[in-house]
């Protein structure tokens, strides 16, 4: 079964997705074959990182109009991975948004058997890494993306408010759901571990990654851990690889 891991935060902001990206690139540039699905169909982003060209998209597949494997784009000769890298894609349409907000519970119970589904079928096709750039906070679809995951990381920026929300967040769905969960804190103001793990659950905190201006800036337009594999940035995504190896080894 592939290892599915889904990047969440609690609010936007805290580099999730950007975190997502690299993270997958990173797997994909050691020779795994890696499928980064945007499950956030409320603030889609992915889109204006990697590659936007698409016929169909995830909301294809929670309509039930399309299965996963119509969906997903290879993108690896592009991105120059060694891995097959495969990338599906929300539609970032204001209407696809609109009508995703609408939505009611049986909408979201259908396609979590669908996301469950798709994590299925590409487990079969030879998928080794799944990775789910989920939405912020606890919107239905982003709970399901959770529900499914292997593992969860939690992206955050510190802060007390922001912890604060964290440990809900943590309290009040990770733990009902019994997930194994990570913490990446982002955009520290040093590169010493702040304060987000928490004392109430005392979650593993796998990187500290430092504020870096250049990062914000150009995530927006480059995958670092390909194009620049020595930054500082690109050495913390992968420790956090290597951590993960160990972890689900």
């Amino acid at each position: 079964m592939a290892l599915t891991i889904a990047v969440h935060s609690y609010k936007g902001g805290s580099g999730k997705t950007s975190f997502a990206i690299n993270l997958a690139s990173a797997y994909a540039s050691v020779g795994k074959s890696v499928c980064l699905l945007d499950v956030d169909l409320k603030a889609p982003s992915s889109f204006n990182y990697l590659l936007p060209e698409a016929k169909h998209w995830v909301n294809d597949i929670f309509e039930g109009r399309y299965g996963v494997m119509d969906v997903i784009k290879d993108v690896s000769k592009e991105m120059g991975t060694k891995g097959a890298f495969y990338v599906g894609y929300s539609n970032p349409d204001i209407l696809a948004v609109r009508e995703v907000s609408s939505k009611d519970r049986k909408w979201q119970s259908k396609a979590l058997k669908l996301l469950m589904t798709a994590k299925r079928d590409l487990s079969d096709a030879g998928i080794d890494v799944v990775i789910l750039d989920t939405g912020a906070g606890v919107d239905f679809t982003s709970v399901n993306a959770i529900a499914v995951a292997d593992y969860v990381i939690s992206v955050g920026r510190p802060g007390a408010s922001r912890q604060r929300s964290m440990e809900q967040v943590i309290g009040g769905v990770y733990m009902p759901l019994d997930k194994d969960c990570y913490i990446i804190e982002n955009m520290c103001h040093n590169d010493n571990p702040t304060d987000l793990s928490g004392k109430k659950f005392d979650l593993p905190v796998l990187a500290s990654i430092p504020c870096m201006c250049d990062v914000a800036v150009r995530c927006d337009n480059e995958v670092l851990v390909l194009t620049e594999p020595d930054h500082s940035f690109s050495k913390k995504i992968y420790d956090v690889m290597e951590s993960l190896d160990k972890i689900t080894s």
